[in-house]
């Protein structure tokens, strides 16, 4: 059985071999939406490993003691150096970089976590998991997919298994392999509002460069609001983008720089890009029957391309009164 998996084919039947964020990929390539191309690799690649390095006894056998925080910190270091100690299979590595080879010689890609927990109906890990960006190379994707494997047991992830009553062995990470954008603009957007559950609304956020930045907090994104029904934009907040996510050629690394004074006040998106990304975030969520929670980035061409697309988990959870305010 192939490792790899791709993308145009993770199917729902396939969630428990590819995980959630592969699944929710795959669908939106076959809608025929602008995707960036790539592959997964598929769970069972993660669990031949651990078992024939024996990984899978002494991971067994360290979470017995991961019980408080600081208990939970240490075994994290200690489990995920171990992945450090170990090489994939040579059939996974020939695989991988004929896979590789297919997106373009030396092509930048993006390594991300899909673990078969992480978008669950009853638990949501999304951010707890590790995302690696502007890899390049055979050897730096291969080290890249064991990083991936390695975050399932983060300290947060680890807290978050107790939270929700699971168990880290029962949990397996696939990893999405996906050709990057050099993102001039990049964020999230919420087929609702986040904040009171109003599905009427569509809600924007974005900043300059690639969109890790507003994913982990690191910069205070531009808001707009727009009207699920009409498409009117109700509000826009534009804020002062301070630093941006790029990569740095100099550095052969993905790092925070400053933006410009004179740019940091410019809006990130035009009223007709944000129109257009209120269209998909619709076309998404009617397809999906569900409100989503959605990934995307623009290119210099000023191009939409849709990043990953996962279940909104909180406000569809809930079922509040508040969330009745529309439909797609």
């Amino acid at each position: 059985m192939s490792y790899l998996f791709p993308l145009e084919g993770c199917e729902p039947r396939l969630a428990e071999v590819v995980g959630g964020k592969a699944v929710g990929l795959g669908w939106l390539m076959r809608e025929e939406l602008r995707v960036p191309p790539g592959f997964a690799v598929g769970t069972h690649a993660y669990r031949e490993f651990v078992t024939d390095t024996g990984l899978d006894r002494t991971i067994h056998d360290l979470l017995k003691d991961a019980g408080s925080v600081d208990e939970q910190a240490e075994v994290s270091r200690r489990i995920r150096s171990l992945f450090d100690e170990h090489e994939a299979g040579s059939a996974l590595r020939e695989e991988l970089a004929q896979a590789y080879e297919r997106l373009g010689v030396d092509r930048p890609v993006a390594v991300r976590s899909s673990a078969i927990s992480e978008d669950a109906a009853a638990a949501s890990f999304a951010g707890e998991h590790d995302t690696f960006l502007w890899v390049v190379g055979e050897e730096e994707v291969v080290r890249a997919v064991l990083a991936c494997w390695a975050s399932l047991f983060t300290p947060q992830a680890l807290a978050y298994f107790g939270r929700v009553g699971l168990h880290p062995d029962e949990s397996a990470m696939g990893v999405v392999v996906q050709a990057m954008v050099a993102a001039e603009a990049a964020g999230a957007m919420m087929t609702l509002d986040p904040v009171t559950g109003d599905r009427s609304q569509i809600t924007i956020e974005g900043s300059y460069g690639l969109g890790e930045a507003v994913v982990a907090g690191e910069v205070n994104p531009d808001r707009y609001a727009v009207d699920k029904i009409t498409l009117e934009i109700r509000s826009r907040t534009v804020s002062a983008k301070h630093v941006a996510s790029r990569f740095a050629p100099t550095l052969g690394e993905v790092r925070l720089g400053e933006v410009p004074l004179a740019e940091q006040l410019l809006p990130c998106l035009s009223d007709d890009e944000i129109v257009a990304l209120a269209t998909l975030g619709k076309r998404v969520e009617r397809s999906l029957r569900a409100a989503q929670d959605i990934e995307w980035a623009i290119d210099a061409s000023r191009e939409v391309h849709l990043l990953q697309t996962r279940p909104e988990t909180v406000w569809s959870a809930k079922h509040s009164p508040a969330a009745t305010g529309g439909h797609p």
